[in-house]
C-alpha cells in the first residue's frame, strides 16, 4: 500500500476513529486501526468489538493494500508533522509502516489486515433519517439519567421506541427518569415497531460525532437484531445493543399531582447549585446529601445543612398559594434536569414529600423527568 494524504484531513480521520481503539484489550490488533484502499477512497475503520466507526478521507492511491496502525502512536507522529508538507503512508509484506513528510521520516510495525475483525455494513432495511440537532437534543436529554451501575446493565443505556414515524427516548438508573418523544423521523415502513436499548457507551460516541465538524443536517439511523448503526456523510457508527427487557417507564410517570408550581430555571438551577455546595460528597438516603424544597406562600426556600460543614438557604419568588409543603432531593438528580431545559420555565409537580415528582418545559409537552424525593 502506498498513499498520499494531507494533515488536515489525516487528523479528521483520526479524530473521528481513534477514540473507539482500545489501549486495554488482551488482542494486540485492537489498539491498533485499519487503514485500508476501498473503491478509489482512503478507509479508516476502528472497533473494540462493541463499538466499530469507519470514515472516508480525501488523498491520492498510489497503490491499493491495506494494514492496522498503532492507533495513538500513528496520532502524535501526525500531530507533530509540518501542515505544508503532504504525507507518504507506505506499507509492505513485513507489516513495516513507512511515514514520511518533507524530511521527517517514521518507521513503526503495523500488524496484518487479515486480522482485524470485519465491520458489517450499514443495514440496507429498518433504516430512517432525522435531522441532526433533533438527535442530539434527545440523546443529551436523556442519557444523564442512565443508570451507571454495572449490575443493572439493561439501565446502562437509552430506550429507543420506534412506532411508525414516532422516535421515543427513556432512561432510568431506579431513582431518576428521563422521557422524550418526537414525530421528527422520516423513511419508516407503516406499522414499524422497535424496541431496543442503546449503550451509553456508544450515545457518548454519537453526540461526539453530532459534534463534530460536519455539514450534514439529517443523519441515518438503521437497527437489525442485536445493532444499531448511523450513517453520517462519509461516517458510518455501529454499536451492539444491551440484550434484556427495559422497565415498564411509563408506570414511573404519576397520573396526578397535588401540588402544581412554575418555577424559573435560572434561578432555580442557581439555587440547587449553591445548595449543592453544602452537602455530603457521597449519594446517601442521609440529610448531608439532600436539597430541601420548602413551599410557602409565594415563596419557594431551597435549603441544605451539614454537621461539621454549615448551611444555607435561597428563597425565590413563586406564585403559590397552598399550603406550606416540603420535600427533599439528591442535588445531581435536580440540576441534571434543570440543564437540560431549553426554555425560561418549568412546571413542578408532587403529590407529596414521599411520592416522586416531575420536572418538565412549561411549554414543551414531549419533555419530561420524574425524580424520586429523598426520606429524610
Amino acid at each position: 500500500m502506498r498513499v498520499l494524504c494531507g494533515k488536515e484531513e489525516l487528523i479528521r480521520g483520526i479524530q473521528t476513529i481513534t477514540p473507539i481503539a482500545s489501549s486495554k484489550s488482551t488482542l494486540p490488533v485492537l489498539s491498533n486501526f485499519l487503514f485500508d484502499t476501498e473503491n478509489g477512497k482512503i478507509k479508516l475503520s476502528s472497533t473494540d468489538l462493541e463499538i466499530a466507526v469507519k470514515c472516508y478521507i480525501k488523498g491520492e492511491i498510489l497503490e491499493d493494500g491495506g494494514i492496522t496502525i498503532p492507533a495513538k502512536r500513528f496520532a502524535d507522529i501526525i500531530k507533530e508533522l509540518l501542515s505544508e508538507n503532504e504525507i507518504e503512508i507506505r506499507s509492505d509484506e513485513s507489516n513495516q509502516i513507512n511515514i514520511s513528510s518533507g524530511k521527517s521520516k517514521f518507521n513503526l510495525m503495523g500488524i496484518s489486515k487479515t486480522e482485524y475483525p470485519i465491520i458489517p455494513d450499514f443495514p440496507k432495511e429498518n433504516n430512517f433519517t432525522i435531522k441532526r440537532d433533533l438527535l442530539a437534543s434527545m440523546l443529551k436529554k436523556t442519557i444523564f439519567a442512565a443508570s451507571k451501575d454495572s449490575h443493572r446493565y439493561v439501565l446502562n443505556g437509552v430506550y429507543f421506541i420506534l412506532e411508525e414515524n414516532i422516535l421515543k427516548m427513556a432512561a432510568t438508573d431506579g431513582r431518576r427518569l428521563a422521557y422524550i418523544t418526537t414525530n421528527g423521523v422520516n423513511g419508516i415502513k407503516p406499522q414499524t415497531k422497535i424496541k431496543v436499548i442503546v449503550p451509553t457507551k456508544a450515545i457518548t460516541d454519537i453526540l461526539r460525532l453530532l459534534s463534530s465538524d460536519i455539514k450534514s443536517e439529517d443523519i441515518k439511523i438503521g437497527i437489525t437484531g442485536n445493532q444499531i448503526a448511523l450513517e453520517i456523510e462519509d461516517i458510518t457508527f455501529l454499536s451492539t445493543l444491551i440484550e434484556g427487557i427495559f422497565p415498564n417507564y411509563e408506570q414511573v410517570i404519576p397520573k396526578t399531582s397535588e401540588i402544581k408550581v412554575k418555577l424559573n430555571v435560572k434561578n432555580t438551577l442557581a439555587a440547587v447549585k449553591q445548595m449543592a455546595l453544602l452537602t455530603a460528597d457521597k449519594i446517601s438516603s442521609d440529610r448531608s446529601s439532600a436539597v430541601k424544597f420548602y413551599f410557602n406562600s409565594n415563596v419557594l426556600r431551597i435549603s441544605a445543612s451539614t454537621a461539621g460543614l454549615g448551611s444555607g438557604e435561597v428563597e425565590l419568588e413563586i406564585d403559590y398559594k397552598a399550603e406550606p409543603t416540603e420535600i427533599n432531593f439528591n442535588p445531581s438528580f435536580v440540576r441534571e434536569v434543570l440543564q437540560n431545559i431549553d426554555e425560561e420555565s418549568i412546571i413542578f409537580e408532587f403529590k407529596n414529600s414521599l411520592n416522586p415528582a416531575t420536572i418538565a418545559p412549561e411549554k414543551d409537552k414531549k419533555y419530561i423527568c420524574v425524580v424520586m424525593p429523598m426520606r429524610v
